[in-house]
């Protein structure tokens, strides 16, 4: 049996303490989302990104992924002034990837992890390589894969996932089993001035099963949790919440008071109104309670 070097010092320095059966090869795991460099690190210096992203797609990405990518970047910048403009593939020795007036995103796949790494190379020219989940490319469900993809783009940019928002306990209650406390990461100021948004595009479609809304919002479904990545599509809230970061004379005429979790959508005034009476009996409840005590 053959041990990694780590052991076999191991079992030379301390012979009676170790026990060859846990000298195994270590497996590879993915970059975690609470640590190293993954998408929802917490970190304090985080680099502050400009609304043009000139991006390269790897060699590597099958032309369903570039497919994929594209309609990604589409649909985010029809809505916001958030662009990803794509250039021809050039090799790292190519004059246009050293010109340190032009930083750039280098896009590839990852079978273990969705993550960024973003360095000055040569003390030159800002890169960063953005690594996509391959789980992200679902063929059988374009829209889906386009939300998985777009999903990710928007937290490079700055945003964090809605769920884990430090008043989202106000407005969704774990299911049975939930889901493992994994902390807050740390949010631009920005987001936290908008509204809890249950469609977020940042919200994973499993959050349904893990997640039911609460009584503080009575506007939406459980079955709208997720919404926005499940179509692809980036809700009204996103939208303000990027353009907020990036250019914020873009955002008229949004209210913070109104949010999703107020505001019903006409189809649904039926069932909002008779949550909307749930919801004040219980808070007429907790005031009679809190009062005396």
């Amino acid at each position: 049996m053959r041990y990694p070097l780590i052991c076999l010092i191991s079992l030379i320095l301390q012979p009676s303490s170790i026990h060859p059966k846990i000298c195994k090869k270590a497996r590879a795991f993915a970059a975690g989302t609470r640590s190293g460099n993954g998408i929802d690190v917490d970190f304090s210096d985080r680099t502050q990104r400009k609304p043009l992203q000139k991006v390269y797609f790897l060699p590597s990405l099958s032309a369903f992924e570039k497919k994929v990518l594209r309609d990604a970047f589409r649909q985010i910048g029809r809505r916001t002034c958030v662009k990803f403009e794509e250039q021809p593939y050039k090799p790292w020795y190519h004059a246009d990837r050293w010109d340190a007036s032009s930083p750039h995103v280098l896009i590839r796949k990852s079978a273990k992890f969705a993550a960024y790494s973003d360095a000055v190379v040569e003390g030159l020219v800002d890169r960063t390589i953005l690594y996509v989940a391959q789980s992200s490319f679902v063929k059988s469900n374009f829209n889906h894969s386009r939300g998985l993809v777009m999903d990710q783009l928007v937290r490079f940019m700055g945003m964090q996932r809605e769920l884990y928002r430090p008043d989202a306990v106000s407005y969704i209650q774990a299911i049975k089993g939930g889901i493992p406390n994994l902390g807050t990461p740390e949010y631009n100021p920005i987001q936290l001035t908008w509204p809890f948004d249950p469609e977020s595009i940042t919200v994973p479609l499993w959050a349904r099963d893990k997640f039911k809304l609460s009584p503080y919002c009575p506007a939406r479904n459980d079955a709208d949790l997720g919404a926005g990545q499940r179509v692809g599509l980036l809700t009204k809230w996103d939208t303000i919440k990027l353009n907020s970061m990036y250019c914020p004379e873009k955002v008229r005429d949004a209210d913070a008071s109104r949010g999703p979790c107020v505001v019903p959508r006409e189809k649904d005034l039926d069932s909002f109104k008779r949550r909307l009476w749930a919801y004040k009996k219980l808070l007429a409840k907790t005031t009679k309670n809190r009062n005396f005590l």
